[in-house]
Formats: C-alpha cells, structure tokens, sequence
C-alpha cells in the first residue's frame, strides 16, 4: 500500500494542525468508548503519532498504547514524541496494515482506535480478521471514517471546488482506495460477530473564519499540488478554486461517522 497523501515534513506539519482541529471528536469518541486508566490501546494507522499522545495520556503508566503505521519516519516521529513527553506507555511499530500478517500479541488489547484508515486500504478483510484476533473478547473498536467525501462543498459557488472533490475521488479510488469506505464497514463487521455499541455523524457546517472551516481551507493549501504535479489537476482549475475560497462564506465538510464496535 501506498501513502496517498505523502509522508513529506508539510504533510506531517498538516497532519499536526488537522489534530488540533479534531482533537475533541477524538477524545469523546475515547471516552463514548469507556477507555479508561491501564487499557492497552492500538492505534492503527497512527500516523506521525498525535492521536497515539492522547490514547497515551488516557491509558496512563499502568496502560499500553501501540501506534502501527505504513510509514517508518511517522513511526521514528511518534518515538520521539513518546521520549520528549516521557510516556514509557507509547510505542510504535511500522507495519503495512493493509496486508497485517498478523497484529502484535494477540487477545491482548483491549480496544482499538482509528481515524481515516479504512479509506486508504485496497482491501480491509487482512486487518477485520486480524483485529479478530489481537482484540480480546468485548474489546471495542472506534473508527471515524467518511461515508460521504462528496458532501465536501461550500457557498456561494461550489462549481470549482466540485471538480476538485471529484478529482480527489477518483484519484483515490485508482490508488484502491474508498473515500464512502464508512457505508460498507458494518456489513463486514458484522457478519464477523461484532456489536455495533454506538454511532453518530461528525458532519460540520461552519462559517469560513471556525475551526472545521480553517482545517478544509488547509487542505486545500497543500493537496491541489500534489494533483498538479502528477497531471490531475491544471493551473485554470485551481486558479478557478482559490477565486471560489476567497468568496465562500458556508463551509461543509466531508460526511464523517463514527462507529464503535464491540468484538464477540
């Protein structure tokens, strides 16, 4: 599996301030969970390790947290984090989750989080049937996933940026991704035995200057060029795309949902 959106130091900068923006849909959805002091936590999909520090800081020293990612230097990152801030309970492994051989010491995590994973993977029966086995019986999962990535828009106007989440889709999609991936977990889950406990949506409507607003914004400073450079995307549509922003007054973000799901 390849990483879509790129490992560069401006990617792992974003990743960083997209944190920021989400960082309390992360915590609640740990807490709508009952993750608690001494758990021991996965972090698929970790990244460079923001999500990981606040598993960390939750689970406490008599807890674990393990981060498991593609990328060996989001990897190195999250060490680094863990040494700085002293958390003897974070550690990291690089690992392609998308074909697992096998999840680290089985049956013995309590539960899982993850947040914009399942979208990048070409297939996601490898780490359904791998967290089968690594998650111990009523162990939970929480996944915050896109069920629709084209509900992203804004107004006035739209038509431009309308190209752009088309091209972003398509583009995912021919990488074997699945920006909808949120629509097709429950069927997969469970027909493998797993309790769907909870679920809510974390779509977001904002006005250009609010947080949810800033973060799409964000995204859009940084992966119009990534298209760009491979052909996808020409110099008129973005010229079209920055004259659309700088009008936009409503912000919609991408339909978000999260699910927390209990093993049998």
């Amino acid at each position: 599996m390849t990483y879509v959106l790129g490992t560069h130091s401006a990617e792992l900068e974003r990743l960083g301030r997209q944190h920021r923006f989400w960082r309390q849909e992360c915590r609640s959805g740990l807490q709508r969970a009952g993750f608690s002091a001494g758990d021991r936590l996965l972090d698929l999909g970790c990244g460079p390790g923001f999500c990981s520090l606040e598993l960390a800081e939750l689970v406490g020293p008599s807890g674990q947290v393990l981060g498991l990612d593609l990328s060996a230097n989001y990897i190195e990152h999250l060490k680094q984090l863990a040494q700085q801030q002293n958390l003897s309970q974070l550690r990291g492994i690089a690992t392609d989750l998308a074909e697992p051989q096998q999840l680290p010491d089985a049956g013995h995590w309590d539960g899982a989080w993850c947040r914009w994973l399942w979208m990048f993977l070409p297939k996601l029966e490898p780490l359904l049937d791998g967290l089968s086995s690594a998650l111990r019986p009523g162990g939970r999962l929480v996944l915050q996933e896109y069920i629709r990535w084209d509900s992203f828009s804004l107004r006035p106007g739209g038509s431009a940026l309308a190209e752009f989440v088309a091209t972003c889709i398509s583009h995912w999609r021919a990488q074997g991704g699945d920006p909808d991936v949120a629509g097709r977990l429950p069927e997969l889950l469970s027909a493998r035995g797993w309790r769907l406990v909870s679920c809510r949506s974390l779509l977001d409507c904002s006005t250009s200057g609010e947080a949810k607003a800033l973060w799409l914004q964000d995204f859009l400073s940084s992966y119009p060029q990534q298209l760009q450079q491979q052909g996808l995307w020409s110099d008129e549509q973005q010229q079209r795309l920055e004259a659309e922003q700088a009008s936009a007054m409503l912000w919609m973000t991408p339909t978000l949902v999260e699910q927390i799901w209990e093993r049998p």
